[in-house]
């Protein structure tokens, strides 16, 4: 016993546990590619960015209001995918 609960194994809570129990195995992978590009492609609203030509920005994943790269076009998803692996390899070092 540890504390005032009763102690149970890994093992035993495996294979006692239920669905809504067990850790997220691959269930949740995050949102495609396609739907990344339909979410974080949009038109910037800084009168700043408009100023000096720029009218699409490719926005951050958990913080909106930064901005990964700025365009005057709407860039393409080719464009997208080279931004986003870009930006992966600052962050886990790829």
């Amino acid at each position: 016993m540890i504390g005032s609960k009763p102690y149970i194994g890994f093992k035993t809570f495996y294979a006692m546990a239920t669905e809504e129990d067990l850790p997220n195995e691959g269930k949740n992978k995050g949102e495609s590619w396609e739907a990344g590009y339909k979410r974080r492609v949009v038109k910037t609203t800084k009168p700043e960015h408009k100023e000096d030509g720029y009218n699409w920005r490719i926005k951050g994943k958990d913080r909106p209001e930064v901005t990964i790269k700025l365009y005057k076009s709407k860039p393409d998803y080719k464009e997208f995918t080279k931004q986003m692996k870009r930006v992966a390899g600052h962050e886990f070092g790829g």
